[in-house]
């Protein structure tokens, strides 16, 4: 074990050698133990804890950035003496307090290694799941329990995949005097790189259960299409003008789900109104992307004057086999708009 513990040390020593030289381009982050406290001179990264205990100093640093990063820590007020250096939970080597207090410890945090469209699907439903059930929550109506019981569950499956995603790019150093016992300290749990994505992938095939349920569950057909519009981030918005004596409408569909979504652009006319579009449908919109679909309002007569605002709605497919879910958003344009 010793023999073992000795490799490791001059490995680690050959290690700091060959890099010495501290990475000018690295970001550096100062940890103080007497405050319990650490900063950074950027902005995409952050302490987010410190503990001491006796001469043993531990410190959690959370990358908020989603691409891989470089940084030095330095630890003030170490005292004279070499320390045992555990990153992650793995021994690294051993460095001395005046090295860690003047050159610092070079760390490489990792970037995201979870799909992107999931993470956006993530932090797109964050913001409107939560409020939505803190709203329904109390209400007693059965079918208003049941959803809000769904939704319950969503915001645990969101907050899962993001916060495995945010622990993941991060790192935990632990300095412990050489030669005297590991204390033990607890930060984040950090799982490796095939659990953290799965945790986002297994959310948002819930979610998506979870759409498929309401979907055939709720008979209300107001209560299940506003609440597939809060577990659908789709943002949908249409706009009116009259240009050059043409009425002419621009719909806009933006697709924040980690699925690909289909269907079609619906809208209530005046009577004898006629539109010129060739098509109202769209296919296979990916996450991330955007597809607008713009056509012109034809007046019964020249003389027919344009209405003032124009109902316009997106009918929206989502699927991944075997869960299937359809969904209704609705907006107003208005002239002048």
């Amino acid at each position: 074990m010793r023999s073992t513990k000795r490799l490791a040390q001059s490995l680690f020593l050959v290690i700091t050698l060959l890099t010495a030289a501290v990475d000018l381009h690295a970001a550096v982050v100062t940890i103080d133990p007497a405050t319990k406290s650490g900063s950074s001179d950027v902005d995409t990264l952050e302490v987010k804890a410190v503990k001491v205990a006796g001469d043993q100093v531990g410190f959690f640093v959370q990358s908020l950035s989603e691409s891989p990063q470089k940084l030095v820590a330095k630890v003030n007020g170490l005292k004279d003496q070499d320390y045992d250096v555990y990153i992650n939970g793995s021994f690294i080597g051993v460095k001395s307090g005046k090295s860690l207090m003047e050159q610092g410890l070079e760390l490489d945090i990792p970037g995201s290694v979870t799909d992107p469209d999931k993470m956006r699907c993530l932090r797109a439903l964050e913001p409107r799941v939560r409020p939505e059930y803190e709203r329904i929550r109390t209400d007693k109506q059965p079918e208003v329990m049941r959803v809000a019981f769904m939704f319950n569950q969503v915001v645990d499956f969101i907050a899962s995949g993001i916060r495995n995603d945010k622990t993941y790019r991060s790192a935990t150093v632990i300095l412990a005097p050489s030669g005297k016992v590991l204390e033990k300290m607890i930060f984040m749990t950090r799982n490796d790189a095939e659990t953290t994505a799965m945790a986002a992938t297994r959310a948002c095939w819930l979610i998506q259960k979870a759409r498929d349920r309401i979907y055939d569950v709720i008979k209300d057909p107001v209560l299940r299409n506003t609440s597939l519009i809060t577990l659908t981030p789709v943002d949908f918005s249409a706009v009116y003008s009259k240009v050059n004596g043409k009425v002419l409408v621009k719909a806009t569909i933006v697709n924040n789900c980690d699925l690909p979504i289909s269907g079609n652009l619906s809208f209530d006319l005046p009577k004898g109104w006629k539109h010129n579009a060739k098509s109202l449908a769209f296919d296979g919109l990916k996450s991330g992307k955007s597809t607008t679909l713009s056509f012109e309002l034809i007046p019964p007569t020249k003389n027919t004057a344009p209405p003032e605002s124009i109902p316009v709605a997106a009918n929206v497919k989502v699927a991944q086999d075997p869960f299937v879910a359809e969904v209704k958003f609705k907006t107003t344009a208005k002239a002048g708009d």
